[in-house]
């Protein structure tokens, strides 16, 4: 059964948008797929989170009536269209107007209902629509819940006409939609069902750690032995976080406090992890760069690591120098770093003038939804450096970079010396692997005559830059 569950998820990851959710400054967003119990055939669900033109953001949840896959190529369907509407200029209740006359097109698209709301996070305006679909409801660190307004639209295809609502939410309120089969549970009338869910978002709504995810995990608490699907998409209206800028000098010391510093400030995101392991890497090959080039014919001189989150979910990182670059000597398993920084962002731009050098890389941030299948979560990551020997295995953890590199190297020719029989390496607790810790890794690999092996979980920050660099591991 649990392996028929993740292959259904799966083919619902594909078949529905959004596959992520974007990151934002003032507003944190997160969503919950709860398959029914009854089965694992994907039923008619579906939500999307996008970031309009003038830096609104649209939120929609939609249920389409029946299940398998004639039902989720109806909402791919219905989501795209009111998505586009929204971001075409329409209102909520326009652009519930517009899906109106796409879905009569649109076979079994007939009796679908539909929440779309737009909110401002500079300012807390909420505009939203539902076309027979349960009205949101905003719950606050007060420990309160309420139900905004319906609108009164009614399903798609019955007669009747859309309205616009408004409401406004405060900062650290949490707007949540979600569709009915939070509401349609085993053993409970309609009103014990809105009262429990009230409460159940109420004390979710009081979290000072992330709001957004303990709303969405709380109310999903409430669903047992459910026959229907359950969606959840959760917006909490946050103070933008600040953007971080440290200057220091360019030594190896101040690599490795500014990428701790660095790496708490991006956490604050919550940003998905493959995400964190990326920009991670490139952070440290461009401050890296900087100490091994900059000042080569001085002593060393400042460094600038700033970075912040664009109102659309864009991260934008600089590294500036005052130096005068010295390229360095072709070597082997060296010259790899701003490469690899480039391969793990975006767009990485390189402005090299009399005064310094400033290297600038910008990447989309975004997180992604859960499908609640019972996921498995990745192993906790160690913060320090370690490496211990255990049954035949060299077992590392923390961050592999320009401050422990040299120290990895050592460790590692001294265990594999003293090895009686082919030595794995396992990776899984790296937190960090730079351009460094690949040189190391590729040097033991040149020299083992294929007596060491690298391994790592797959998911994990080693896995997803060894696969990247190109070298050979073993993913377990």
């Amino acid at each position: 059964m649990y392996e028929e569950a993740w292959q259904t998820a799966g083919m619902l990851s594909e078949a529905l948008p959004p596959t992520r959710l974007p990151v934002l400054p003032g507003v944190d967003l997160s969503a919950r797929y709860l398959l029914a119990e009854t089965g694992t055939t994907v039923g008619g669900d579906w939500f999307d989170a996008v970031v309009l033109d003038d830096d609104r953001v649209a939120l929609m949840v939609g249920d389409v009536v029946g299940r398998g896959t004639r039902a989720t190529w109806v909402t791919g369907r219905l989501c795209a269209a009111l998505g586009m509407a929204l971001q075409d200029g329409a209102d909520p209740a326009a652009a519930m107007s517009q899906l109106e006359k796409f879905a009569s097109r649109v076979p079994g698209a007939q009796a679908a209902t539909a929440c779309a709301a737009v909110l401002d996070p500079a300012t807390g305006d909420l505009t939203y629509c539902t076309a027979g679909h349960p009205p949101p409801l905003i719950a606050s660190t007060a420990g309160t819940a309420r139900y905004v307004e319906p609108s009164g639209g009614t399903p798609l295809g019955a007669p009747g006409g859309y309205e616009l609502s408004t409401e406004r939410l405060d900062i650290d309120d949490v707007l949540l939609l979600y569709t009915d089969g939070l509401l349609e549970r085993p053993f409970r009338t309609p009103d014990q069902a809105t009262a429990e869910l009230l409460r159940a978002a109420a004390a979710g709504g009081r979290a000072s750690d992330d709001p957004a995810e303990r709303v969405a995990d709380q109310v999903l608490q409430l669903v047992k032995g459910h026959s229907d699907d359950v969606t959840v998409l959760a917006a909490h209206r946050r103070t933008p976080l600040p953007a971080f800028s440290r200057t220091g000098p360019a030594v190896r010391a101040t690599v490795g406090r500014y990428r701790d510093e660095f790496a708490a400030w991006l956490r604050a995101l919550n940003p998905e992890l493959v995400l964190v392991i990326g920009v991670h890497n490139a952070v440290l090959e461009l401050m890296s760069n900087v100490v091994e080039h900059a000042y080569y014919d001085t002593a060393p001189g400042p460094m600038t690591l700033a970075a912040g989150l664009t109102r659309r979910g864009e991260l934008e990182i600089s590294v500036r120098d005052e130096g005068r670059w010295k390229d360095s000597e072709p070597a082997a398993g060296r010259g790899r770093g701003l490469a690899l920084a480039g391969s793990t962002v975006d767009e990485l731009s390189v402005d090299r003038t009399d005064a310094g050098t400033t290297v600038t890389v910008r990447t989309a941030l975004t997180k992604a939804p859960s499908l609640v299948v019972g996921e498995v979560m990745p192993p906790t990551e160690p913060v320090e450096f370690s490496a211990e020997v255990a049954d035949g295995t060299l077992l590392v953890g923390g961050p592999i970079d320009i401050t422990t590199a040299r120290g990895f190297d050592r460790i590692l020719r001294e265990v594999a010396r003293h090895a009686t029989i082919p030595l794995a390496v396992d990776l899984s607790r790296v937190t960090q692997l730079a351009s460094a810790g690949i040189q190391v890794l590729a040097a033991a690999l040149r020299r083992s005559d294929r007596n060491l092996e690298l391994v790592a979980l797959r998911g994990t920050p080693a896995e997803h830059i060894l696969a990247l660099t190109r070298l050979p591991h073993r993913t377990a």
